[in-house]
C-alpha cells in the first residue's frame, strides 16, 4: 500500500513539473469507504488523466447463532489508473492506458470457523495506435498484457494458495462508416497462461493451464431514422488448452483443442426522447475438436452456453434514470465429459439515478437491486452466483 501511494505521488509530481499546470483536479464519491482522486490535462497534442481509486468493501451476517463467529469479509482496495493520448497528426494517434492495483480481502467462515486472507497484485496496459487514412475507414492495433497474482492463506488448516495469471492479446479492428451501413472487423489472437501452486498438511500440488485463442468478428450495423439501431455479428474461434496437474511425482498433462462459433443480433428502439428499450440474443456452437483425451472429442466445450439473451428497458424522467435488465443463460455442461449439467437461470436487475447540483458541484445518486429474485445458480462449475445484493453510490465532481 505504501509503495503504491509513493508512486502515484511521483506520477503526480511528475507530471505537473513536466506539463505544467493541471487543467483541473476532481475529488469523487467523498464518502467514508469509495474515494477517487482525479487530475487532467488537455492540449493540441496530447491529453492524459490520472486516478487514484480508494475503495473499501465488506459485510458481516449474524444469521446463524449455533457459531462463535460471523461470516464477515473485508476488503480494502487502491488502484492507479493511467490513460494518455498522444496525436501525431489528424490521422494517426496513440491511446496509452496503464493500471496498477492492489488489494487485501480477509473473509471469516463462521460456520466452519476458517479464517483466510487473499492479497492480489494486478497489473494492465493497453495500447492502441490508430490510422485514418479518409473520412470513412479507421483502423487500429491493439495490445493488451494483465498480470495478476494472488497470494490466499488459509490459516486454521495451514493452507496456502498462490495463483500467477499472464494474459497478452492482439487485435486489429477496422470500422467502415459508409452511407448505408457501418461494418466493422476484428482479427485477434490471445494467449493466457494460468499457474495454481496448493500448499496444505499433506502435500504440495500445481497445476498449469496454457491457452492460446485466434479469432474473427465481422459485424454489421445500420442506424434506421435515429429509432432503430440494429446489428449483427459473426463469430468464430479456435482454441488450444494444455493443462498439466502436478502431485507430488505423478504428473497428468492434457491437451483439447475446441472450435467456437456463432452469431449475436442486438436492436435498440427509442421511444419518444426518454425511453430505449434493447435486446441481445446470441447463439454459438462450442465443439472439442481433437484431445488427448479421444473419448473428449465430439463433446461441448465446458461452462459454454449455447444461448444467452439480454433485455434492457430504460427510462428518464427529468433528473431521475430508471433502468431494468433480464439475463438468461441455457444449459451448459458442467464438465469436459458432458455427464453433469449446470442449470439454466434468468437474472434480473433494477437500478435507478438521480442528478442533481450541490453549489456549483454535479451530484449523483445511484441505487441497484441485483438478482431481485433471489435466485441460486452457478455461473460456471467453480463459482456460484451472488445473491440477492444491493449497491448504494454517490459521486461528487468539483
Amino acid at each position: 500500500m505504501y509503495i503504491l501511494k509513493l508512486f502515484v505521488f511521483l506520477l503526480f509530481s511528475y507530471i505537473y513539473s513536466y506539463c505544467g499546470q493541471l487543467d483541473f483536479i476532481k475529488f469523487e464519491n467523498t464518502d467514508k469507504n469509495n474515494a477517487i482522486l482525479k487530475a487532467e490535462k488537455k492540449n493540441k497534442l496530447y491529453e492524459y488523466v490520472i486516478k487514484y481509486k480508494f475503495e473499501k468493501f465488506g459485510y458481516t451476517n449474524q444469521d446463524n447463532p449455533n457459531t462463535n463467529f460471523f461470516d464477515t469479509s473485508n476488503e480494502d482496495k487502491q488502484s492507479v489508473i493511467f490513460t494518455n493520448s498522444i496525436y501525431l497528426n489528424d490521422n494517426i494517434w496513440i491511446d496509452l492506458n496503464i493500471n496498477y492495483e492492489n488489494s487485501l480481502q480477509k473473509k471469516v467462515d463462521g460456520s466452519l470457523g476458517l479464517l483466510s486472507q487473499n492479497r492480489v497484485y494486478k497489473q494492465q496496459s493497453l495500447v492502441k495506435l490508430y490510422f485514418k487514412p479518409n473520412s470513412i475507414l479507421t483502423t487500429n492495433l491493439i495490445f493488451e498484457g494483465i498480470n495478476k497474482d494472488s497470494d490466499i492463506d488459509i490459516n486454521t488448516n495451514r493452507y496456502r494458495n498462490n495463483i500467477l495469471n499472464d494474459e497478452k492479446e492482439i487485435s486489429f479492428n477496422t470500422y467502415l462508416d459508409l452511407d448505408f451501413i457501418d461494418i466493422y472487423t476484428k482479427f485477434y489472437q490471445t494467449h493466457s497462461n494460468y499457474n495454481k501452486l496448493y500448499k496444505d498438511i499433506d502435500s504440495d500440488y500445481n497445476k498449469n493451464k496454457n491457452n492460446l485463442t485466434r479469432g474473427i468478428e465481422l459485424t454489421f450495423e445500420k442506424n434506421f431514422f435515429n429509432s432503430y439501431l440494429i446489428s449483427t455479428t459473426f463469430f468464430a474461434s479456435t482454441n488450444e488448452y494444455d493443462y498439466l496437474y502436478e502431485k507430488t511425482n505423478s504428473n497428468k498433462k492434457h491437451r483439447i483443442d475446441s472450435l467456437s462459433k456463432g452469431v449475436e443480433f442486438f436492436i435498440e428502439k427509442n421511444f419518444y426522447d426518454n425511453l430505449i428499450l434493447s435486446t441481445t440474443a446470441r447463439f454459438s456452437s462450442d465443439e472439442i475438436k481433437n484431445s488427448s483425451k479421444k473419448d473428449l472429442i465430439g463433446n461441448r466445450v465446458e461452462n459454454k452456453a449455447n444461448n444467452q439473451y439480454d433485455i434492457d428497458l430504460e427510462y428518464r424522467l427529468k433528473k431521475f434514470k430508471f433502468f431494468s435488465k433480464l439475463t438468461h443463460i441455457s444449459s451448459r455442461y458442467a464438465n469436459e465429459k458432458n455427464s453433469e449439467k449446470l442449470n439454466a437461470y434468468t437474472i434480473a436487475t433494477l437500478g435507478s439515478s438521480f442528478y442533481t447540483k450541490l453549489k456549483n458541484s454535479n451530484l449523483k445518486f445511484d441505487f441497484n437491486i441485483r438478482n431481485i429474485f433471489n435466485k441460486k445458480y452457478f455461473i460456471d462449475s467453480d463459482t456460484q452466483g451472488e445473491n440477492r445484493n444491493y449497491f448504494l453510490n454517490m459521486i461528487m465532481k468539483f
